[in-house]
């Protein structure tokens, strides 16, 4: 996969990180590919939430440079919301991508399978998956919800793993 180009800004930080001796403006960004970053800005930059930033190589208006990947748990209330906000519309926009995964994700060792990792999966409903996938892909997140006859919508699952991927709670990533 290339370098992510733009970036969503969630959370605008005039003093740098709380608890941060670096006291210069920054501002907290999800890239296109679901990265959570700190970016520092550039002198007398002021980005509002929400805004579309270029982050490529070429020359930037904003952002002067990445400082590091954070986990949410750095974000405040308001920047949850735009940070929830901002993957439930990633994963509508993208839903033949997700679909696309779940058709082809496949065992990680003997006993976990890579769709159990997705909140709302069991390996039950894994096994399912695995019989209707042989008879045919899923195209959408409602042909899916319906062959499977799921009592959650998968599209939430598909966002909570996210989550679980920002937060480094395991090391396997199948979405971010």
């Amino acid at each position: 996969m290339g370098k992510d180009e733009y970036a969503d800004v969630i959370e605008y930080l005039p003093y740098g990180m709380p608890n941060s001796r670096d006291r210069h403006p920054s501002a907290i960004i999800l890239t296109d590919s679901l990265s959570l970053l700190l970016a520092a800005l550039k002198k007398d930059v002021v980005v509002e939430s929400g805004k579309k930033v270029y982050i490529g190589e070429n020359k930037r208006e904003e952002i002067h440079h990445i400082i590091e990947r954070i986990t949410p748990d750095k974000l405040n209330s308001s920047g949850m919301d735009t940070l929830n906000s901002l993957i439930q519309k990633a994963v509508i926009d993208n839903e033949k991508k997700y679909i696309g995964i779940i058709n082809t994700l496949g065992p990680i060792n003997v006993r976990l399978h890579a769709l159990e990792l997705i909140p709302g999966m069991g390996k039950k409903m894994t096994q399912k998956l695995l019989e209707e996938r042989k008879k045919k892909a899923f195209e959408s997140y409602s042909e899916l919800n319906e062959r499977l006859q799921l009592s959650s919508n998968i599209a939430r699952g598909v966002e909570g793993r996210i989550f679980e991927e920002m937060e480094n709670k395991d090391k396997y990533k199948i979405f971010t």
